[in-house]
């Protein structure tokens, strides 16, 4: 059973400067490159209330170590400012990690960032 570590403080959220995250799943043994296929294939099929991909789905890949399949996500400022933004966030939060989870990745770490645009 897979875990879910914050690598900020959940409850901070609101106080955030932007909404950018990267959702890391680390990869198991289990692994094959037909997991991370099938994982973007299932996001790019998903229907998205307020995130989105910022650079994209196609390229999506393991990181550098080769330990970690990462998923940047962003919701944009004029999205934030929606009645509801925070639960639609959290519903399309969810829907990221069940459209990637899979026996070939385990614990999940949530960070959040701020990249330049």
């Amino acid at each position: 059973m897979a875990g879910i570590n914050y690598l900020f403080p959940p409850d901070q959220i609101l106080n955030l400067p932007t909404w950018r995250f990267v959702l890391h799943f680390e990869v198991t043994p289990a692994y094959h490159d037909g997991f991370r296929r099938q994982a973007i294939a299932n996001l790019k099929a998903a229907q998205w209330k307020i995130i989105t991909f910022p650079f994209g789905l196609g390229d999506l890949a393991l990181d550098g170590s080769g330990r970690a399949f990462s998923v940047p996500i962003e919701v944009p400022e004029d999205r934030r400012r929606r009645p509801n933004s925070l639960a639609d966030y959290e519903s399309d939060v969810w829907k990221v990690i069940g459209n990637v989870t899979c026996d070939g990745f385990g614990d999940i770490y949530y960070e959040a960032v701020d990249w330049r645009e």
